[in-house]
């Protein structure tokens, strides 16, 4: 088994191999990943067994420490489709042992447990190896394929009339969504801002239509709420959401949510991941919890795993 470095040259295999690996979305794709490579230096591998490509790491380093992957929502092990227990211990035995030559410490940011049906045994291995639990998350998600349980809260705009005048919409066109919405409510609220810019959010659609979709609430001209949705194959994330203070009055996020739930149910797809819900101290923001409790969300555990100071 080979664990080698990415380089350009490997592009394209790079991303034939995301398209079909069992956990790899398009926030591995090259030209997703290099949008911020100003920022990062790249430090992602990939794993051969007899010439053949069964796993690849998406990662960036900073001086003498590996992270996979502090640009992305997460990193981790991603494997070919069809993979046994043998290999998988294999590639993870390998690719610690070449990081233990060339860095003092590895950190790994995990996806959602229904992202990756081999998760628990790459985290049984890692512990083996001596990596622990750095950090957790409540994520939280709706299994869109089940009975949803959406509180009569969320719903209630359907019966006392705040919903009638709502219309939803589907574009590309994220600068209203930012400048009248996301940004205000982000810096008002929490004072934070949006991750990517919007000439970023604009950028990353161009390249990827398909996978990136700005859903709208609007009564006649006026922008009342909106949800920016990552799609990954049969699971979509919600990465952005806000409403303007009119909005939150009205519910239009419930109306929203509820709306998309129904379409990307109808349409086939498997889970709708809300995001996590704790403060940056790691603490949980409750009233974030209950509101997506409150459209059906259940909690998945998400890990941040470190090893010691020296591998």
């Amino acid at each position: 088994m080979q664990v080698v470095s990415y380089h350009s040259d490997y592009k394209n295999q790079w991303n034939q191999f995301m398209t079909e690996s069992i956990n790899g979305t398009f926030l591995f794709h090259r030209d997703f990943m290099e949008y911020h490579n100003d920022r990062f230096t790249d430090a992602s591998l990939m794993i051969y067994h007899k010439n053949e490509l069964i796993a690849c790491v998406p990662a960036n380093k900073k001086e003498d420490r590996f992270y996979s992957h502090q640009g992305l929502t997460y990193g981790g092990f991603v494997f070919k489709s069809a993979i046994d227990q043998k290999s998988i211990n294999a590639v993870i035995t390998n690719v610690i042992s070449h990081l233990d030559t060339h860095y003092k410490s590895a950190e790994f940011r995990w996806q959602p447990a229904f992202y990756d049906p081999n998760q628990e045994l790459v985290m049984e291995v890692l512990s083996e190896l001596g990596f622990h639990n750095q950090s957790k998350f409540n994520n939280l998600h709706i299994h869109l394929q089940e009975d949803i349980a959406i509180s009569a809260k969320k719903t209630a705009g359907y019966r006392n009339g705040k919903f009638d005048n709502l219309k939803l919409e589907i574009n590309h066109d994220f600068k209203p969504f930012w400048n009248q919405i996301l940004i205000p409510q982000l810096q008002t609220r929490h004072d934070a801002s949006p991750v990517h810019s919007e000439p970023e959010m604009e950028l990353l659609a161009s390249r990827f239509p398909k996978n990136i979709k700005q859903y709208l609430v609007c009564n006649a001209d006026e922008i009342l709420a909106g949800v920016t949705f990552f799609i990954k194959d049969k699971i979509v994330k919600s990465q952005y959401a806000a409403a303007s203070p009119k909005g939150l009055k009205i519910g239009a996020l419930d109306y929203l949510y509820i709306e998309a739930i129904k379409q990307f149910k109808n349409a086939g797809y498997h889970y709708l991941d809300l995001g996590h819900v704790n403060h940056p101290d790691g603490t949980i923001n409750r009233g974030l919890q209950r509101f997506k409790e409150e459209l059906g969300g259940i909690n998945s555990t998400v890990y941040r795993l470190k090893n010691n100071d020296e591998i």
